[in-house]
């Protein structure tokens, strides 16, 4: 069997333990995925508290509908449309379109002994998110689980229930207005 297999095979396990009433072993699912929900959520909200508000909620709601879970998709892909359609519920009520300057996710793993050089890495994740904030939420999502969250164009399919199409043209639109907004700024090389 191999790894992913047996992957499938323990969280198939546990939830049906925690269905038949374990439910101190959804923390092993917590544990294991709070990292990433947390990731993505922050990078569509922009605000940690708002991150971590809705990461909690993304749990909540997970454990409430565990028994509706049928495995169709990974366990991760269902946690994050969940923590997705309530990141777009929230951006949507407050018409929240302001992103906070966070610095980007693989900056937080630099460890530069050059100031210079982490003031620099500084302002470039400062310029992006400050870009990132400006797209529609649905452009915003898609870009950040596709760049930033590795994530294949049928995994985010699989998670924001957009067809394949609409991805690619979220993608491509997202990107495109990520450029000009950038350009905008003056900034005429920048990479994803």
């Amino acid at each position: 069997m191999n790894a992913s297999n047996h992957n499938l095979k323990t969280e198939s396990e546990l939830i049906e333990r925690i269905l038949a009433g374990e439910w101190r072993t959804y923390a092993i699912l917590v544990d294991k995925y709070e990292r990433k929900v947390f990731n993505y959520v922050n990078y569509l909200m922009g605000n940690r508290e708002d991150a971590e508000e809705l990461t909690q909620d993304t749990f909540t709601k997970a454990y409430q509908s565990l028994a509706t879970f049928r495995g169709e998709a990974a366990f991760s892909t269902w946690l994050l449309r969940i923590a997705h359609f309530k990141c777009l519920t929230r951006l949507r009520k407050k018409n929240y379109h302001h992103v906070d300057i966070k610095e980007v996710h693989d900056l937080e793993e630099v460890n530069h002994t050059d100031p210079m050089v982490e003031l620099q890495l500084s302002d470039k994740a400062k310029i992006l998110n400050n870009a990132l904030g400006k797209l529609k939420p649905d452009e915003k999502s898609v870009i950040t689980l596709f760049y930033y969250q590795d994530f294949s164009i049928k995994e985010i399919e699989d998670i924001t229930r957009l067809k394949e199409s609409n991805v690619k043209i979220h993608l491509h639109r997202g990107r495109k207005k990520l450029f000009d907004i950038l350009s905008q700024m003056g900034i005429k090389e920048f990479t994803l």
